[in-house]
């Protein structure tokens, strides 16, 4: 093919693929901004943990936790009627310092608050207890021959926090 002098050269071929190129690069770049802007608006921080009730986030401080100069021997049990309470429960507990001795599931109606027995009297360990579980209701319950502290029956008011993968 000619040129006539004037006229414009024909773009090579090269031309379109460079732009389409370019514009595949820019959009890239675009989505991975909105992908980093969506990620620091999810970790942004909020007290909506804070001021949740009846979950085992609801307090995140040494008020929540068993004491680091004493062993706390507890009993969990599942009065809430759900499967799997009595586990989760436990797996939290632990977590949070308090030496879960037994786990089961309490026969009977189901609950629906949660109760803790102090059988040592040690109140405020009771009370540590409630804080880590967010809610629940305290009664002192003598008992020399248990090999516990605390018996905690989880009603259907504790709400379990979401489940973390564990191996």
């Amino acid at each position: 093919m000619s040129t006539t002098p004037g006229w414009p050269s024909r773009p090579s071929r090269e031309a379109p693929r460079r732009h389409r190129r370019g514009w595949l690069i820019v959009a890239l770049l675009a989505m991975v901004a909105l992908g980093a802007g969506a990620a620091w608006w999810g970790k942004r921080d909020t007290s909506a943990i804070a001021s949740a009730t009846g979950t085992m986030a609801a307090v995140d401080d040494a008020s929540g936790r068993a004491p680091d100069s004493s062993r706390v021997r507890v009993r969990v049990l599942n009065a809430s009627g759900t499967r799997g309470y009595a586990r989760r429960a436990t797996l939290e507990l632990r977590d949070r310092g308090f030496d879960v001795v037994d786990y089961d599931t309490e026969r009977g109606a189901p609950r629906s608050g949660t109760l803790i027995h102090s059988h040592t009297g040690h109140l405020d360990w009771a009370e540590r207890l409630q804080r880590a579980v967010g809610t629940g209701t305290i009664e002192a319950r003598p008992d020399s021959l248990r090999y516990l502290d605390l018996t905690i029956f989880v009603g259907r008011d504790w709400k379990p926090p979401a489940e973390t993968l564990r191996p």
